[in-house]
């Protein structure tokens, strides 16, 4: 005989268990497509620090789109000593060796020097928003259904 301890989640289809299964579901996704942009942007032989330089294209990438200045230094912030300076240096420094970022200097701002996505970078992108989107407003529906179910599940029938 199997002893199980009890999840403190809940028993199966509580509303925190459905919550936390949709959570986990969304992160797991989210990783997979990260894999699958790396193999996109890399190929089959991604550098050492593919998942990095994935981060960091997303960043200069959200930042354009919202029409917001991004610099290196903004990158070690918004890191939060998971990644050094030097190493955020060498991912943008090898994203631009690979036509991915631009970096500009800036008139009278000192060494700052600001980044954008380059054309590839946002044909990547729009070659991949569709799906993405689809497949995670999937897993909120499913989400909603479940808890619409475990709150009364005579409704859910109805759906």
């Amino acid at each position: 005989m199997v002893e199980t301890t009890p999840s403190p989640l809940g028993p199966d289809g509580s509303p925190d268990r459905i919550l936390a299964e949709a959570v986990t579901t969304l992160h797991l996704v989210a990783l997979r497509r990260q894999f699958d942009a790396i193999r996109k942007v890399f190929g089959e032989d991604p550098p050492h620090r593919a998942r990095e330089a994935l981060w960091v294209v997303l960043e200069v990438l959200l930042a354009h789109l919202r029409g917001e200045r991004i610099a290196l230094r903004d990158l070690v912030s918004r890191a939060e000593g998971l990644l050094s300076g030097p190493t955020l240096s060498r991912v943008v420094a090898e994203m631009e060796r690979d036509g991915l970022l631009t970096s500009k200097a800036v008139p009278g701002e000192g060494r700052l020097r600001l980044l954008r996505p380059t054309e590839q970078t946002l044909r990547i992108l729009a070659s991949r928003a569709e799906a993405g989107f689809a497949e995670f407003a999937a897993i909120v529906h499913q989400t909603e259904r479940c808890m619409i179910d475990a709150r009364d599940p005579s409704v859910g029938a109805d759906l």
